[in-house]
């Protein structure tokens, strides 16, 4: 079997790709010399990192090596029908020479170039070359060996770049790891949510060089069992390895320790989402120690390169983890954060969803919030506050949209230079008509939103429309006050909306809490700790909202009087594509929900004066003619209106 040359770094959790076999070769059928030769050699040789935590440093690669009579299962198409063969090497090494083994009435006819290979061999193994699927098997009962791996388990596949040469790449994932205890005699490796580890897999060699494998449709395995060498037990001084299917554990795994002749096994379990990728292997030193498992932490940063945000955008099930700073600067950290709640949840509809549904566990590790999405995911929105005692001392706003990419699908309205976001912040859909649109509503200058309409439109004159059900019940009023009416209130109680008799729900305004800033006569707008947009996007200035837009009128807006529904604007793209700006409506001063379907505005980030903020407004005149006024005059910013974000940059 194949060895590997390995420089390793030691740390908690580091990784590889195998290492060298001391393993006895089963008997071999003769060779013939007119035997056809292949070269083999192996695609792997990447630089590794650890698949739970973050190990970065570049020093850990690997060298893969053949060895002495290793076997490989060889099909091909022979021009008269699709065959299979066994080679084996007499010598190993880095490019193989390998041999094929002549049975009576075979002859030596070389293979054809997209010829698939199979690592171990096993007479069992099929593949159908048209379809580019091989079936095999990752067993489900592995065998440990001190410090080296199972050969019948290390599943590799190749595929033939000439009629004598082949590559072959790593199918497993897996993990190494060494015990504090030499006092078991099995392992058993199970995924929380009886993921599917082992058993009988399906390759797909459609990409050669990155094969994927998926569990078969039948005969697959939710366990692993490694047996102790020899019929013994493992030594504390050794390190094993467990070869598994590659895959997401959303819930976690958990290993199982068997001492000779007992069924209560000590049990050490990770909680956390943990990811195996195809051809990375972790290192865990003392398994066996529950803490060292439970320790473990994996998740996808949401800060990533583009810095963290008030708002997060989560597109696939998965756990997930960012920061716990104030907004979108790194340096300014939230101390004795005690823990994290979620304050609400809402998947834009009015019904009530059920508690867990859109993020089933919200937690503290660290410096970081991680979040659980269930395995099923709902689209829509959640706030996730951190705790200091009793007390929230920042916020989160969660939005849940599966498969949403904003860079992709991003639009630039016709005229202007930087692209925006297709949809409002919180919508959970761009199409025309549907009440999804609508997304959440903001105070000007608050970095947490608050539930949007239900409805498309409203008929009446005031369209007092519903607001979508949240699982924190009705929508939490304050009536402005000099205690309440400032931004420290306003943080320590993200889900309150705050009315007031002036409009301005802050006692003493505050120009800058949406980012501008003013350098001479050049205005600037750099984000904000409290900008509500996810990382990478921030709320427009007015200057880029300002000037003219380019409307698309619709029938509906000639016809219909003001007293009934317009529904919304579309406006043109660079692309030629149609823009939707939903008529949403919006909260008044009082906490009122009002001119669903007929009314919208869409904040800038800029100040006014008298409690008042730039917004863009479109709406409908008592004559029923459609109206816009791209920036022409403040709107109060105790009410709550859209946001719909722009690339930061």
């Amino acid at each position: 079997m194949r060895y590997l040359r390995l420089t390793l770094f030691c740390c908690v959790l580091a990784t590889f790709i195998s290492c060298e076999s001391r393993n006895a070769v089963p008997e071999l059928p003769e060779r013939q010399e007119a035997s056809h030769l292949l070269y083999v050699s192996y695609g792997g040789g990447r630089d590794t990192k650890t698949m739970f935590g973050d190990f970065t440093s570049s020093g850990s690669f690997a060298e893969i090596y053949w060895s002495p009579e290793d076997s490989i299962k060889v099909f091909s198409d022979t021009g008269q029908g699709q065959q299979d063969y066994k080679y084996i090497t007499a010598e190993g090494g880095k490019t193989a020479v390998f041999s094929r083994v002549i049975q009576e009435q075979q002859s030596a006819i070389p293979i054809s170039s997209g010829s698939f290979g199979l690592y171990p061999y096993h007479q069992d193994a099929t593949a159908n070359l048209a379809s580019s699927i091989i079936e095999a098997s990752i067993p489900s009962v592995q065998r440990a060996y001190a410090d080296t791996f199972d050969p019948s388990a290390l599943l590799s596949a190749g595929v033939a770049t000439a009629e004598d040469k082949m590559v072959f790449y790593n199918i497993c994932s897996g993990i190494c790891f060494t015990l504090q205890s030499s006092d078991y005699s099995r392992i058993v490796f199970k995924g929380a949510n009886s993921e599917s580890i082992a058993g009988a897999v399906s390759i797909s060699m459609a990409k050669p060089d990155s094969p994927s494998v998926v569990p078969a449709s039948q005969g697959a395995e939710s366990q692993i069992v490694l047996e102790a060498p020899d019929g013994g037990t493992f030594a504390a001084d050794s390190r094993y390895y467990i070869m598994l299917r590659p895959g997401d554990f959303t819930k976690g795994f958990s290993m199982e320790f068997y001492a000779p002749n007992s069924q209560q096994p000590v049990i050490c379990t990770c909680s956390s989402f943990v990811s195996f990728k195809r051809g990375v292997f972790a290192f865990v030193s003392e398994v066996d120690n529950p803490d060292k498992l439970a320790a473990i932490r994996d998740a996808s940063s949401l800060a990533d390169s583009k810095g963290p945000a008030n708002c997060y955008i989560i597109s696939k099930a998965g756990t997930y983890k960012f920061p716990l700073v104030r907004g979108n600067d790194p340096n300014d950290a939230l101390t004795g954060v005690s823990r994290v709640g979620i304050l609400w949840e809402t998947d834009n509809t009015n019904s009530a969803v059920q508690v867990g549904s859109i993020i089933s566990e919200a937690r503290i590790n660290g410096s970081f919030v991680f979040l659980h999405m269930p395995q099923t995911l709902k689209n829509g929105n959640a706030l996730v506050a951190a705790y200091r005692g009793n007390d929230i001392i920042w916020s989160w706003h969660i939005w849940v949209l599966s498969d949403y990419n904003p860079d992709a699908d991003a639009q630039t309205l016709k005229g202007k230079l930087l692209p925006m976001m297709d949809r409002n912040l919180g919508a959970l859909s761009r199409t025309q008509g549907q009440s999804l649109t609508n997304g959440l509503f903001y105070q000007w200058g608050r970095k947490d939103p608050f539930p949007g309409a239900v409805e498309v439109s409203v008929p009446g004159d005031t369209g007092a429309g519903t607001f979508i059900s949240t699982t924190s019940g009705p929508l939490k009023t304050a009536l402005s006050t000099d205690i309440n009416s400032t931004v420290e209130y306003s943080i320590a109680h993200p889900d309150v909306y705050i009315t007031s008799v002036n409009g301005c729900w802050l006692i003493d305004a505050v120009n800058s809490l949406w980012g501008v800033t003013s350098k001479g006569s050049v205005e600037t707008a750099v984000k904000s700790i409290y900008d509500p947009c996810p990382p990478g996007w921030k709320v427009p200035r007015a200057r880029v909202m300002s000037g003219t837009l380019h409307v698309v009128e619709e029938e509906a807006w000639a016809s219909v009087p003001y007293t009934q529904s317009s529904q919304g604007v579309r406006l043109e793209t660079e692309s030629g594509e149609k823009a939707w700006y939903p008529n949403n409506g919006y909260i008044s001063r009082d906490g009122v929900l009002l001119m669903v379907g007929q009314y919208s505005c869409y904040w800038s980030c800029n100040p006014y004066a008298g409690g008042q903020a730039f917004g863009l407004q479109m709406s409908k005149d008592m004559a029923g003619n459609l109206t816009y006024n791209p920036i022409q005059y403040g709107k109060l910013t105790g009410e709550g209106h859209s946001v719909r974000c722009i690339k930061d940059n």
